[in-house]
């Protein structure tokens, strides 16, 4: 009877396996051991402790991600004349915190367990917030100085159209997905020193929309098309530039930047009537340098006659225009001798 009795003792402890430690005591226990202002800290479950591992490394990036992916909708909603940029962003977000978590590294708990019960080996995957913050400040510091440098600059610049490209330039820096996702993953990573060290940065940040306003309100552009049929192109163009928020100017001598536009018409006459392939080229300049250069092709036109084949052509070049003027406007890079700051190593 006590040699049974002792059998069956240890094959019961056996088939309760490892005891359970503090912190999966209960459902909210992992907090009370990796405190929430300390460590960011998930629970993974797998077949294999090495499963677990991934898996709980797993659910710290699905963390990031989807609070990222959330703050990223909210700003998106703001934002207009960009109609890509909701799917970029949610690949860019995930991207990157993939890219932060394996530079930072994730550690796992040492007392990871098997649960007989549901046949499952569970860890915590954690994050120490103070250590992770040494490895990411740095990084963060580096894009917060591209952009400081971006305002300091513009408020340097004594040209009003270039000071309001500056201007552009660090409004879309400020509202790209790195620049957008740094600043969140920085916050959710330790908001503490976040909200302490770059306090500054996010002062720069919520100044800049009115800086760039009162920019562009001082920086009218004149639009000048001497060969244009029916002030077609004029017209597409002179609305895309009021589109971006500049007025168009109706005296060139008094614009701060002038928008010459030539346009080959591609004429050409045949037996069966008349052909057009026309192209166009717009540049902005003023006495400070030229600015932005647009090109583009318009669709070919035909009729029998050239009064209607010539609008076509002409049309065909304003709907050109309307699609791609503004893009390139803000994607092109400024003309400037001192921009390589842009694209730090």
């Amino acid at each position: 009877m006590k040699i049974s009795s002792v059998i069956i003792f240890f094959l019961l402890l056996s088939c309760a396996g490892a005891p359970t430690p503090p912190w999966d005591s209960s459902p909210d226990a992992i907090q009370l051991i990796y405190h929430d202002n300390e460590y960011i800290a998930m629970r993974g479950r797998g077949h294999t402790r090495s499963g677990a591992e991934a898996n709980g490394a797993a659910q710290i990036a699905l963390f990031f991600n989807s609070q990222i992916r959330s703050e990223l909708r909210i700003t998106e909603r703001e934002i207009i004349n960009n109609r890509n940029i909701q799917s970029s962003s949610e690949i860019e977000s995930e991207t990157f915190v993939r890219s932060q978590i394996i530079v930072f590294g994730i550690r796992y708990a040492q007392d990871a367990y098997f649960n007989k019960a549901q046949n499952e080996w569970i860890t915590v995957a954690y994050i120490n917030r103070e250590e992770a913050w040494q490895v990411y400040a740095p990084r963060f510091n580096q894009q917060t100085q591209v952009f400081l440098r971006l305002i300091e600059e513009a408020e340097k610049d004594t040209d009003p159209f270039r000071k309001s490209l500056r201007l552009m330039t660090a409004n879309s820096y400020a509202a790209s997905p790195n620049f957008q996702n740094a600043e969140i993953f920085g916050q959710l990573l330790h908001p503490v020193r976040m909200n302490r060290e770059f306090a500054s940065v996010r002062a720069q940040n919520a100044r800049l929309p009115v800086l760039f306003d009162n920019a562009r309100k001082n920086a009218s552009i004149y639009v000048e098309c001497p060969n244009d049929f029916e002030s077609i192109v004029t017209t597409a163009i002179s609305r895309e530039i009021a589109a971006l928020g500049f007025p168009v100017a109706n005296n060139k001598n008094t614009a701060a930047a002038v928008c010459a536009i030539t346009i080959n018409e591609g004429r050409q006459q045949r037996d069966l009537g008349v052909f057009y392939h026309p192209s166009l080229q717009a540049i902005i300049s003023n006495n400070a340098g030229t600015h932005f250069t647009f090109n583009i092709e318009g669709e070919r036109a035909q009729a029998v006659t050239p009064d209607v084949a010539k609008r076509r052509a002409y049309q065909s070049l304003a709907e050109k225009v309307r699609n791609n003027f503004s893009a390139e406007f803000i994607r092109q890079p400024l003309l400037l001798n001192n921009n390589n700051f842009l694209n730090p190593e």
